[in-house]
């Protein structure tokens, strides 16, 4: 098992990741599968400025992925980064969320973070979860906002100061 930044061989398997996430689940708000060309000028834009992570395993297979990124363009909310947390969902309980979200917390403080928040989706039980175990609180919900697969979706917005 390895954690490293992403490389551009690493793109594709992140995006089978992320458009099964997109097709089948109400836990990102995106409704269209993505292309390669599309995720990788994401991933490249968000990688300028922020740490962008993979899990992989011994035989090499990138199985998870991490990042921060912008929580808000206005300058001022540069110490806040959003995290997102992606794990290929044939290995949701081997513990590769825990690993990733060790990592980039570790990574944080090198890019002045000193808040991280994630947005969750009131269908992602999992995550929520996942957040209130690892020590995020719960700073707000926003109820009924957004429309996936004919489902209210509301979100929650988690907060964790990194010191």
């Amino acid at each position: 098992m390895k954690i490293r930044s992403i490389e551009k061989k690493d793109y594709q398997s992140c995006l089978d990741i992320y458009n099964y996430y997109i097709l089948n689940t109400c836990y990102t708000l995106e409704e269209e599968k993505l292309s390669l060309k599309e995720f990788s000028t994401r991933i490249e834009t968000i990688f300028k400025k922020y740490p962008f992570i993979v899990y992989e395993n011994d035989d090499q297979e990138v199985l998870g992925y991490a990042y921060l990124n912008s929580f808000n363009t206005r300058s001022a909310y540069k110490i806040s980064a959003d995290l997102s947390i992606y794990v290929n969902k044939d290995h949701l309980k081997e513990k590769i969320g825990s690993f990733l979200f060790d990592s980039i917390v570790k990574l944080a403080p090198f890019y002045k973070i000193k808040n991280i928040i994630s947005i969750v989706t009131s269908e992602n039980k999992n995550s929520f979860n996942f957040h209130l175990k690892n020590g995020f609180v719960l700073e707000g919900t926003i109820h009924n906002v957004a429309i996936k697969f004919n489902k209210l979706i509301s979100v929650y917005y988690f907060r964790k100061e990194i010191v």
